[in-house]
C-alpha cells in the first residue's frame, strides 16, 4: 500500500496548494500506471474486466 500512501501525499500537497495540478499529475502518473498494471493482472486471474484508475478520480 506504499503506492496508495504516496498518492494520498500528492493529494494533500495539491489541496494545500504546495504543488500545481500539472506537477501533481506528473508525479502521480507512474504510480497510477503501476496501479493499473496490477489491476489488469488481478482481473485476468479472476476473469473479469479491470477497473482502471485515472488522476481525476484519485484526487477527489
Amino acid at each position: 500500500m506504499e503506492l496508495r500512501q504516496e498518492l494520498e501525499n500528492i493529494k494533500g500537497w495539491l489541496h494545500q496548494g504546495a504543488i500545481s495540478y500539472e506537477q501533481a499529475e506528473k508525479m502521480a502518473k507512474p504510480i497510477i500506471k503501476a496501479l493499473n498494471e496490477k489491476s489488469i493482472e488481478i482481473a485476468k486471474k479472476c476473469g473479469v474486466r479491470p477497473k482502471k484508475f485515472n488522476f481525476a478520480s484519485l484526487m477527489r
